[in-house]
């Protein structure tokens, strides 16, 4: 081995430690003796990058491919780098040259792919995949596929391509998340089976988790100003945001003083706004996962609460340090994480009800209970765990004259409308005659997304004139506008809406939702309840079909709901901002008090 190649691999083994200072040191030294050594110079720009000295990185990048044009991991590198200091455009050049040197390189496919997906053309990004995986399977680029089909709608197709690559990477804690995800959204997915996959993810993830111990140097006072930290990728104009403006805007600041952890990188005006409203924030959306961990630390969080679970640029992974001597998981997704270092899990008794309180044909007896399914706590704040913020511009309910018959709608999104839900939802339109469906979410722009809703409506015996997909919107206050066209909503299944069942109220429009099984399936429970309208749920398929039929027909009472319900939903619990904010502030006291008297 020569004495260069020697140094070289010394020096990535500092940075794969972790000692990227120790790294840059010794390879700056390479670098002025060999400044022509394509390896050295290479190397010496990803740990600059890793140390976020961008401009500097970007210098020896540019310099690698210079001195090695046809090696497409420099190219991926320097998009890497390219894209840290903003130039998005000559990175996305760098990852077009890198897949003209190796169509099958797997970096710059993950990257190229990662960005269709952010730009929503995922027939784009399951091709990047695609291109990879005929070559072989590669656990990274698999995750993103699965990404891409549930995008595009192909649920099942999603679920069983994840299983597979599980048989050939049992150990592969992101495609165990990969999994949890998808089972949420599959027709009939074993509750079991999810039961079992977020368990095994939390379990690799502790085996895999470096050493490093964290200590908690705060004092056990049940009473005193509560240090909780909520850490988020959706701090932005996002759903989880507005459902969490309540209690940031209305806490008791002598009582709990809130640290923001955003780790998304394209903060916006609503994190501006959040921002004002919390003691502390900060901006992690370019610090790794134990970074992360060591700033909750460095700040003495009490209580640390994930809004995210195993959705899209989570960190579940620094949720595992367990920084904080109390972690609870709140809103963003609707299953438990897996993770023992999570103490909590806040619900109500409704999505998740206790087991004497289960009724319901779709609540099978020889389930796991709510409780049981969890490795969290879980801890419900009823009436509601959720509080609605209305938009301040949506418009006034309204319905535009009828062309023809009645109209259902969804505005959920395409991956929670896969072939299960469509076929419910085809035996509701068959059973109104002259009926119609329209669908709007920004996925269905997408070409194959748009073929693949109505190639499966067609297999159901559904007319293509009978199921009409909008246009993307440009604002709220136009996409609530479009609620002006609906008679009735249709909830997804086994995904229920959120944010488009309170809009949906909103603008008047009743929802019918089916009780299911699980958390994601009885969020409609919940705030059906909440509003008052329980006459809106069904107990099985049969008797969601018949709801949504009967209501349509009733023109006086679609009349009544359009002209009440968002004064309804207005003085229910669901749009109550103090209320909610002193039933969470109560839940996290208790947590607090719980683990103080241990």
């Amino acid at each position: 081995m020569s004495q260069l190649l020697a140094k070289l691999l010394d020096a990535k083994a500092l940075s794969d430690a972790g000692k990227h200072a120790d790294a840059a040191r010794a390879l700056q030294a390479l670098a002025a003796k060999h400044p022509a050594e394509p390896d050295v110079v290479s190397l010496l720009a990803v740990t600059l990058y890793q140390l976020r000295q961008y401009e500097r990185a970007l210098f020896y990048a540019k310099r690698a491919t210079d001195l090695r044009p046809q090696d497409a991991s420099y190219h991926t590198n320097l998009a890497l780098v390219q894209d840290a200091t903003g130039k998005r455009d000559a990175a996305e050049a760098s990852l077009l040259r890198a897949i003209a040197i190796n169509p099958a390189h797997p970096d710059a496919r993950l990257s190229l792919a990662n960005r269709a997906l952010d730009e929503h053309r995922t027939r784009d990004a399951a091709a990047h995949c695609e291109a990879v995986l005929k070559v072989g399977l590669h656990p990274q680029v698999a995750m993103t596929y699965c990404g891409a089909l549930m995008a595009m709608g192909e649920v099942e197709k999603a679920v069983e391509f994840t299983r597979v690559a599980l048989e050939k990477y049992p150990r592969d804690a992101s495609l165990w998340g990969g999994l949890c995800a998808g089972l949420n959204y599959l027709y009939g997915a074993s509750v079991e089976e999810c039961a079992h996959a977020h368990r095994r993810y939390g379990e690799l993830l502790a085996e895999y988790r470096p050493a490093e111990k964290f200590t908690y140097r705060g004092t056990r006072d049940s009473a005193r100003r509560l240090k909780v930290g909520f850490v988020s990728n959706d701090l932005r104009t996002h759903s989880v945001s507005f459902f969490m403006e309540p209690f940031f805007d209305l806490h008791d600041r002598s009582k709990f003083e809130v640290h923001a952890f955003s780790t998304t990188r394209h903060p916006d005006a609503t994190s501006e706004r959040l921002k004002q409203m919390v003691a502390r924030w900060h901006d992690c959306g370019d610090l790794i996962d134990i970074e992360i961990a060591r700033l909750v630390e460095k700040e003495g969080i009490d209580v640390l609460v994930d809004l995210s679970g195993h959705t899209l640029n989570s960190q579940l992974t620094a949720m595992s340090y367990k920084a904080a001597p109390v972690q609870a998981t709140y809103c963003g997704y609707p299953n438990t994480t897996g993770l023992k270092e999570i103490d909590y899990r806040i619900v109500d008794g409704r999505t998740d009800p206790m087991r004497e309180a289960r009724t319901g044909a779709a609540l099978e007896p020889d389930h796991p209970d709510f409780d049981e399914r969890c490795t969290e706590r879980l801890v419900r704040i009823d009436p509601c765990f959720l509080c609605y913020q209305p938009p301040r511009d949506a418009p006034t309910p309204s319905r535009e004259p009828r062309a023809s018959g009645p109209v259902f709608g969804s505005f959920n999104a395409n991956k929670k409308i896969g072939a299960g839900v469509i076929a419910l939802w085809s035996r509701v339109l068959k059973g109104v005659e002259g009926s119609r469906l329209i669908m709007k979410t920004f996925e269905l722009k997408d070409p194959d997304a748009k073929a693949r809703v109505c190639r499966e409506f067609g297999a159901c015996g559904i007319a293509p004139e009978r199921v009409e997909i909008l246009e993307p919107t440009k604002g709220i206050a136009e996409h609530l506008a479009k609620y002006a066209l609906v008679d009735v909503a249709l909830d997804s299944l086994p995904y229920n809406g959120t944010t488009t069942t309170c809009e949906a109220l909103w603008m008047g429009v009743p929802v019918v939702a089916l009780a299911g099984a699980t958390h994601a399936a009885r969020v409609g429970v919940s705030l059906l309840n909440a509003v008052g309208v329980p006459e809106l749920i069904a107990e099985s398929e049969d008797a969601y079909v018949t709801l949504a039929a009967d209501l349509a027909r009733d023109t006086a009472r679609l009349t009544h709901y359009r002209s009440t319900l968002r004064e309804r939903v207005a003085a229910s619990p669901l749009c109550d901002r103090a209320e909610f904010c002193a039933r969470f502030s109560d839940a996290l006291r208790g947590m607090w008090t719980r683990w103080c008297a241990r």
